[in-house]
């Protein structure tokens, strides 16, 4: 990111409620399709989609984005109030510089991010003709702190630190968006209700999320940097584990199989796949397994019997009480 390479790029300044001004003073356009909604869309000049912020709560937002840019932009002068950021990236590709943090953290592709920083300025250069696709959330530490005033304790132990404002130079925690993590992020993309259903509904499932990436985090231990840290090595042999599942749903590789290929005991694979993907190798296997039934039931047409074999369960009964306890209701009734 050398300055010859930022002096071609558009730049754009950016506030939480006026969100971008580009050229010296050119804006997105607004408009407010819901009370206490806010969505502005990008001149068609510099590219084409639209991001949206929704208030949860006074000091808790949902942010969504789906914008492509013509050309790179680089938003510098960021105007954010110091916050928690609990973020999940469907695609896109950008660099983002915090001010005291040496190298600038890269966003590519799908992924989840939790972060903090106590200086909040930065700049983020942008890289064109690739969609910016997520849904964020964003908590003031104050706010965060009155909505789970009773369970603060119960938090993990990265969340209380940052809460004592332990974190002199930020924290960040980046890792792979969850099969589960999916499905709400579609479902809050997809979200079919209007006024009050609509508010109620988008907390929920907002909210949702948060449990997710803090269930994620909950055996990391309270050293803001602990959780970043995994040669990109092992990484890629951890994908390489993840691929071997999703093509082998109906006869997966034994642990020890498994476990062998990536190169790694049992309990480092469990331990490195968890802090990748949220959850344990057999749990990612059965979120792997149901949510492919639902879409064999939901949309393409197999009895209940057939997708149970397809999918790697030799007891229909088994399957129809794990699919019940994931989805709330038996497979069965989804063929209704």
């Amino acid at each position: 990111m050398g300055m010859s390479k930022l002096d071609k790029a558009v730049k754009l300044s950016y506030s939480i409620d006026d969100f971008v001004t580009f050229h010296g003073g050119r804006k997105f356009s607004s408009s407010e399709p819901e009370p206490n909604e806010f969505c502005w869309f990008c001149p068609h000049e510099l590219g084409c989609g639209t991001f949206q912020r929704v208030k949860i709560r006074p000091g808790f937002d949902l942010w969504l984005s789906d914008c492509t840019f013509h050309q790179d932009v680089v938003f510098n002068n960021c105007e954010m109030p110091v916050a928690m950021q609990f973020s999940f990236n469907l695609s896109g590709h950008y660099h983002i510089c915090y001010k005291g943090r040496e190298n600038p953290v890269q966003y590519c592709g799908e992924c989840q991010a939790i972060g903090y920083y106590n200086d909040f300025r930065a700049t983020c250069r942008v890289l064109h003709n690739v969609p910016i696709r997520y849904v964020s959330l964003t908590l003031y530490p104050d706010v965060f702190v009155a909505c789970f005033k009773e369970h603060l304790q119960l938090m993990p132990p990265l969340i209380q630190n940052i809460l004592a404002d332990n974190v002199d130079s930020g924290y960040l925690h980046q890792s792979a968006i969850t099969p589960a993590m999916r499905e709400v992020i579609q479902q809050i993309i997809g979200c079919p209700f209007r006024g009050i259903t609509r508010k109620i509904f988008l907390e929920g499932k907002a909210l949702e999320l948060l449990s997710f990436q803090l269930d994620q985090i909950s055996d990391c231990p309270s050293s803001c940097h602990a959780c970043t840290q995994m040669h990109p090595q092992e990484k890629k042999r951890i994908e390489g584990v993840r691929h071997l599942l999703e093509n082998n749903l109906e006869t997966p590789p034994s642990l020890k199989d498994l476990a062998r290929t990536a190169g790694m005991s049992h309990p480092k694979l469990n331990r490195c796949f968890k802090q990748v993907y949220g959850m344990t190798v057999f749990q990612y296997l059965r979120t792997e397994r149901l949510n492919r039934a639902k879409t064999m039931l939901q949309e393409q047409g197999y009895s209940v019997t057939e997708t149970a074999f397809q999918v790697g369960y030799d007891s229909v009964s088994h399957f129809s009480q794990i699919y019940k306890k994931q989805f709330g209701a038996s497979p069965s009734r989804i063929l209704l």
